[in-house]
């Protein structure tokens, strides 16, 4: 996988795989993934394998990084409130 060092990298534990997000772009994948820090696929491999192990798909989590998981998802599509007027 190539791109660009802003590029989103990610693993996709619906599609047990990595996903990369163009810079300046929205994510494509509505599924289940959580994004790293990193400059290149190699790199963000190693984060995931570090932070989730040898899980490929979402059902090969602990519980705790289940909802770990869960929580991320959820807080990236939560709606920003409405502004007071």
């Amino acid at each position: 996988m190539s791109g660009s060092p802003a590029d989103l990298h990610a693993w996709c534990f619906d599609h047990g795989r990595a996903h990369v997000f163009a810079a300046g772009t929205t994510p494509w994948c509505t599924a289940a993934w959580v994004g790293f820090v990193a400059a290149s696929a190699e790199q963000a491999l190693e984060a995931k394998q570090a932070a989730y192990g040898d899980a490929q798909f979402f059902d090969q989590l602990t519980s705790d990084h289940q909802l770990e998981v869960i929580e991320i998802c959820a807080s990236r599509t939560e709606k920003p409130a409405e502004p007071d007027l």
